[in-house]
């Protein structure tokens, strides 16, 4: 069916065409040869035959197109199989490595480095069209680290001498160093079409609200710490005006007390 839900006999639409002005052409040429008598029987059945093998003919390029098409999705799904399992394979071994790690230094670049590529194949199993965009993260730089840090482990096991040892570990870092800023850069190339796609979009809005004579609210944005300290220090506030509020009652209720008592005894006294 295409898109409209509408059946399609044989794949291509032109393809369909032409069969069916194939066979429309044969049907009118034997309708012709018949009421004109103008050729034999074996003539006209000669006609239909090679009619068929052209329409087979045509129908077998068809399928072998479609044959091909399949063919080259299928290697595109195992191209992307492949590296999804590469990479995935790589960020487990270094996960398990990282508690082999004592240095704290590399072990700290590691651990940002893995950080970053848990985010980049968690994006790419969201989106895996850009699984392409990656392979230069996969098959490098990932590859790269996973190989050094396989190295490394396998000379320290063996037994390196200490100074060696300590060489190596200087390069190691100040390569890792340089990987880390290579794992932001990659991490930012396979998501750079999402973040061009929002900048259009946000583009847009902006047009359509600029047409639409809307214009942005001037808020005052207050972070939720902020908020509780101000509600605090308001209720600190309250808390510490209470003595003074009950004080003021207390004397006004007394000045009463002591007025109604001065007006008893006056009238007592008249």
């Amino acid at each position: 069916m295409d898109r409209n839900g509408v059946p399609r006999i044989g794949g291509s639409p032109m393809l369909l065409v032409v069969k069916l002005v194939i066979i429309g052409v044969l049907l009118l040429l034997l309708a012709i040869c018949k009421v004109l008598s103008v050729f034999s029987l074996q003539e006209v059945v000669g006609a239909i035959a090679l009619g068929a093998i052209a329409y087979a003919l045509l129908s077998g390029e068809e399928k072998d197109q479609e044959k091909k098409k399949i063919t080259i999705v299928s290697d595109k799904k195992t191209e992307y199989n492949d590296v999804c399992e590469k990479a995935d394979a790589d960020y487990r071994f270094l996960q398990m490595s990282l508690q082999a790690i004592q240095d704290k230094e590399l072990h700290y670049l590691l651990q940002s480095m893995q950080q970053i590529a848990e985010r980049l194949l968690g994006y790419l199993e969201k989106h895996p069209e850009r699984i392409p965009v990656a392979s230069r993260f996969v098959n490098y730089y990932q590859d790269r680290t996973a190989s050094l840090v396989r190295q490394y482990l396998s000379m320290r096991e063996a037994g390196l001498r200490a100074e060696l040892q300590h060489s190596l570990l200087q390069n190691m870092k100040n390569t890792f160093r340089g990987f880390l800023s290579a794992y932001e850069s990659q991490l930012g190339k396979v998501m750079e079409s999402e973040l061009l796609d929002m900048e259009a979009e946000m583009k847009v809005a902006q047009q359509v609200m600029d047409e639409e004579g809307i214009r942005a609210k001037d808020t005052v944005y207050l972070p939720i710490e902020d908020e509780k300290e101000e509600k605090k220090s308001k209720k600190e506030q309250e808390d510490n005006n209470t003595p003074l509020k009950y004080a003021g009652i207390a004397l006004a209720a007394l000045i009463g007390a002591v007025g109604i008592y001065k007006l008893t005894d006056k009238k007592k006294e008249e």
